[in-house]
């Protein structure tokens, strides 16, 4: 005999300190922070604890963005468009909502847009919006 059945497990996860840093500055001060790494000097966007590219800890916080290379975009049926942005300053790309557009295959160029009422989420950047249209 098989049960089929659904379980549920609620979690909540601890961002750490320069992730929290990160997420406190969207709220408090519409900022988005990137970490440069101690050993190769990556600046990843959003700050992470570690470097991707060397594993190395990262400690400095640095600001980056809000403007960005938008490099992709994909859309998602009823969930919206979202691109692979690379952040002003940063050596990692974000991964993002894409809002207020519809022919992105003309945008390169993109800018955060904050969330009004802001609780330290990566959703206090509501999306992205195109700065200008190529021709």
């Amino acid at each position: 005999m098989i049960f089929e059945s659904t379980i549920k497990l609620p979690f909540s996860y601890a961002a750490g300190g320069i992730s929290s840093r990160f997420l406190v500055s969207l709220r408090d001060e519409r900022a988005i922070l990137g970490a440069r790494c101690t050993g190769c000097s990556t600046v990843t966007a959003p700050a992470l604890p570690f470097c991707p590219a060397c594993g190395r800890a990262t400690e400095e916080v640095v600001g980056i963005g809000p403007g960005g290379t938008l490099e992709a975009w994909t859309e998602q049926p009823t969930k919206g468009v979202f691109g692979l942005i690379h952040l002003d300053g940063a050596d990692t790309p974000l991964v993002h909502r894409l809002i207020g557009q519809t022919d992105w295959d003309s945008v390169s160029r993109v800018i955060a847009v904050f969330a009004e009422h802001r609780d330290a989420r990566i959703t206090d950047i509501e999306g992205f919006i195109a700065l200008g249209v190529d021709s």
